[in-house]
């Protein structure tokens, strides 16, 4: 068992994690209505290629045998259709293409390791938008209530489970910052142009 993974991977990613969160502003008081809806919309674009990337790793069902219920598609779904959109207008929203590499167990795990991880920080988010915005489970905010309940149990299942996978550290450390660079492109690329 490496118990020493999840702090290399968090050490390791740091300061993408650091980053990314500044770059998308989301806990501003000026944060809109109009401002989650373009989050969501990017958040459905990012997972829509990425999780159909996961499905395709077969050893991720034997390592993760609750992978299925991790998907984060469904709850976003409930959330567009409850903020406007309709089967048409989320077939028509864009996809994105320049994914992180995921292609076996390590570099699968890799990308879960920042998704789990952000699921857990999605309670706090749960909370502030619910202040802010007046959104709930039930109204826009499903994605970022995750789990509900389950959510801390979920994050320890894939904790031990990858603690105990057969991992390549470099591969699965790799795509873990590669999650992180791809969602940062995708989903603040006016941040990303100004500072080229």
């Amino acid at each position: 068992m490496n118990s020493e993974i999840l702090s290399t991977l968090k050490n390791a990613t740091g300061p993408l994690h650091k980053r990314l969160e500044k770059s998308m502003n989301i806990l501003a008081p000026n944060f809109s209505t109009t401002d989650y809806l373009q989050l969501i919309k990017g958040f459905w674009g990012y997972y829509l290629p990425f999780e159909a990337n996961l499905t395709s790793v077969a050893e991720l069902q034997v390592c993760l045998p609750d992978i299925a219920m991790r998907s984060k598609l469904p709850g976003l779904e409930t959330d567009l259709k409850a903020l406007g959109l309709n089967s048409v207008t989320l077939d028509a929203l864009p996809v994105c293409s320049a994914l992180p590499t995921c292609t076996d167990l390590s570099t699968a795990l890799g990308c879960l390791y920042v998704i789990e991880g952000s699921t857990l920080g999605g309670q706090i988010l749960s909370r502030h938008f619910n202040a802010l915005l007046n959104l709930d489970v039930e109204n826009g905010a499903a994605f970022f209530t995750g789990y509900g309940v389950q959510t801390g149990a979920m994050w320890q299942t894939f904790r031990e489970a990858l603690m105990v996978a057969p991992v390549n550290e470099v591969a699965l450390i790799n795509a873990a910052c590669e999650t992180f660079i791809t969602l940062e492109r995708w989903l603040c690329p006016d941040i990303i142009m100004t500072e080229k």
